[in-house]
């Protein structure tokens, strides 16, 4: 089996000079084919070349105070006292200041194999798929992977 037996297409993509306030509305309306928002989602430039990526977690990171990470306290603290704050931090924000850049991606043509051993190694949940010209036609999940090779085994 191939990588692209298995990505799943790209409908909707991030641009680097995005509002973050887009980026968190358009993540939240692209689903995937289970019926759920997408954990992440590519960043593409003008010319539609990988740019980089942005997932939940790099949103989640500008959310929540950073001295939240490590106190076990939080009880002093509302959503409320913090929501004005962050809502014009998003506003204000470009989605260049929180994309991963230096994105790993796979070959439509890899093997499904190869694509585990990639996810695993690097601890990762998701690639972009290329086709030969460079261009990011798909993603592939950790998640697919995992159900695609354990079906295999238990058939």
């Amino acid at each position: 089996m191939k990588v692209k037996d298995l990505m799943e297409p790209i409908t909707s993509w991030l641009t680097p000079d995005m509002p973050l306030r887009e980026a968190i509305q358009i993540m939240r309306s692209t689903k995937r084919g289970h019926g759920l928002s997408v954990n992440g989602i590519v960043v593409l430039n003008g010319a539609m070349n990988l740019a980089g990526i942005v997932s939940t977690k790099d949103i989640m990171r500008i959310i929540i105070p950073s001295h939240m990470y490590f106190d076990d306290h939080h009880d002093h603290i509302s959503w409320e006292s913090i929501r004005q704050e962050k809502t014009r931090i998003i506003q204000s924000m470009t989605v260049r200041r929180i994309m991963t850049e230096d994105v790993r991606t796979i070959a439509a043509e890899e093997t499904l194999l190869r694509c585990a051993d990639i996810l695993l190694t690097e601890q990762i949940r998701r690639l972009p798929v290329t086709r030969s010209d460079g261009k990011v036609v798909g993603v592939i999940y950790l998640r697919d992977v995992y159900n695609a090779l354990t079906q295999l085994l238990i058939n």
